[in-house]
Parts: C-alpha cells; sequence; structure tokens
C-alpha cells in the first residue's frame, strides 16, 4: 500500500471564522472542521492530511469565497521503520516479490529513493517529529568531524563548539537526540576562518555536519538533512537490520562500522558510534580522525 507523506499548514489570509469552526484536525479533516452551522469565509487551506476528509469535513456549516486545496488523504498517519521516502515525498512500505525483489510502484525505481525510516513518532510527541528517515547513501571517503579552526598555533586546533554541550561519557550522550541542533550549530560556528592564505572553511570534505547539511540542498535552500546525534544513531542501531536489508534491495551500502555523530566530548574531541553495536561502546575520537558520515532527516508536523 501507498501512503502519501506531505508536510501540512494552514494559510489564513483575510480569515473571517465564525464558531464551531476547529482547525488542526488529523482524524477528520485535515485542516478544518465544521460543526454547528459554522462558517468559513475568505481563508486558504492547503497542504493539510487526513484519516478521513481532504482539508475540510463536518457534519454541517458553510463555507463562502475559500480556496481548498493539495489536501491529501491518509488511511494512516504513522510511518513504520523500513517504510521507504521517494524523492516527491510519498512514502512507500516495500514489497517483495517471490524472489525477493523490492517491487516499485508504477513510475517509481530504486533512483527516487531518498531514505529509510528508522524510527516513528509513536507518542505523539511534537518536537521530534513525526518520523526519522536515514539517507540512503554516504559519504564516499571517510571524513573528520571538523577541520582545524585556529589561526594561531601550530598543529591541529579545532574550536570547542559554543552552545554545543559536551558529554563527559557516553552515557549522557546517547540521551541527546538533537542532532539537527547540533549540526546548525557546528556548520554556523563564526571561528572557522573563512579567508585565505589560513582557509579553514568548512567543505563536506573536511567537516561531518556540513557534509549532512548540504546533503541534497539546493541553493537558497534550508538544509534538510543533518548529522545524527549519538541518541539518533543508538535508534538507527535498534532496527539495523531492518534498514539494511532495505538498503541492499535497493543496492546502496549497509550501516556498518564507526560512523561520526553530533556530539562533542571537548575541543578536540568528538563522539563516534559503532554499527553495529557489540562490546564496542560508543567512543571519544580525535576530532581529525575520519569516520564514516550517514545524513537523517527529520519529517515534521509542521
Amino acid at each position: 500500500m501507498m501512503r502519501l507523506l506531505k508536510v501540512w499548514v494552514f494559510l489564513l489570509l483575510n480569515s473571517i471564522v465564525t464558531t464551531s469552526v476547529i482547525w488542526a484536525q488529523t482524524a477528520e479533516g485535515g485542516g478544518v472542521y465544521i460543526r454547528n452551522n459554522g462558517k468559513l469565509i475568505n481563508s486558504i487551506v492547503t497542504r493539510n492530511y487526513a484519516v478521513t476528509g481532504f482539508g475540510i469535513a463536518g457534519d454541517g456549516g458553510e463555507i463562502i469565497n475559500s480556496t481548498i486545496n493539495e489536501n491529501y488523504y491518509l488511511k494512516t498517519s504513522i510511518v513504520n521503520p523500513g517504510d521507504i521516502f521517494f524523492d516527491d515525498g510519498v512514502v512507500y512500505t516495500p514489497q517483495y516479490d517471490g524472489n525477493g525483489n523490492l517491487i516499485f510502484p508504477e513510475g517509481y525505481n530504486a533512483s527516487n529513493v531518498i531514505g529509510v525510516c528508522f524510527w516513528s513518532n509513536t507518542n505523539n510527541n511534537y518536537m521530534e517529529g513525526r518520523s526519522w528517515i536515514v539517507a540512503v547513501d554516504q559519504s564516499s571517503v571517510k571524513v573528520k568531524w571538523c577541520p582545524n579552526g585556529m589561526t594561531g598555533g601550530s598543529g591541529y586546533n579545532p574550536i570547542d563548539i559554543p552552545g554545543l554541550f559536551n558529554f563527559s561519557n557516553a552515557e549522557a550522550a546517547l540521551m541527546d537526540y538533537g542532532g539537527k541542533e547540533n549540526t546548525l550549530l557546528i556548520v554556523n560556528e563564526p571561528g572557522f576562518v573563512q579567508n585565505p592564505p589560513k582557509s579553514y572553511a568548512l567543505t563536506i570534505n573536511n567537516c561531518a555536519a556540513k557534509y549532512c547539511y548540504e546533503y541534497k540542498r539546493q541553493a537558497g535552500e534550508e538544509a534538510k538533512w543533518f548529522l545524527p546525534s549519538l541518541g539518533q544513531l543508538r535508534v538507527l542501531d535498534e532496527v539495523l537490520t531492518l534498514v539494511n536489508q532495505v538498503m541492499t534491495k535497493l543496492g546502496k551500502t549497509t550501516i556498518s562500522d564507526m560512523y561520526w555523530s553530533s556530539n562533542e566530548r571537548s575541543r578536540n574531541e568528538a563522539w563516534a558510534y559503532y554499527f553495529p553495536h557489540t562490546s564496542q561502546q560508543p567512543a571519544n575520537k580525535s576530532k581529525s580522525s575520519n569516520y564514516k558520515v550517514r545524513p537523517i532527516s527529520i519529517i515534521s508536523h509542521n
């Protein structure tokens, strides 16, 4: 079964809304549910999703001079680990033929897949988004956590990123799920020198967070992908067998060995995670070390 997933918002332009109109329904109507002869006037209801209804539903009311478009019907609002995301926003639960080959919906193939779900927000926690997906691709070469960031002195002198908490032990770092926020702190750090001859500017080849931040980002767009936190990597590890099964069917590189997280330990060290988790615990490594990098993305509620 193919399921559409779109970010949903509603915009009000010069709106007049009478009583008995309820906004932001996900069970019925998506954007608006009208009851008790309520009225929706001079409004735009767009890009909402709902289990039943298409943008507007209700048991009685009136719609006047309003535009209702691009609202989607979903039989379920839950995305499950192992589901794949296409580049147009469509979500698909993998199905296989008798030989174990992945069956694609009409009009799609492996080249359209951008990520695989590894966490679903069944607890309705809006702060952490609706689901997390891991990219089907990773860095082609191993990458440093960050480049040298100091103009003075000699040797490797990375920056202790202001605002990025330094976790002294793995147990504490594993409780952090803020890969998006961590990544933004790293790539926006002004201490990385931008001017030659001493150029320590961040690039996708010398900074794990920058690689993820720029992954599939078009000029002028906000980043959609981020360097996962240690806690997010642990969540990925919990469904690693399922995710790697899908990666294999897609002909993509599976997830194994050591990957950078977006968590610092100190000015000189950051945390890395080993897949699959066995006797090797998350390790604090020099930021100059080169490890694999795999971006994740957060599908949010708004």
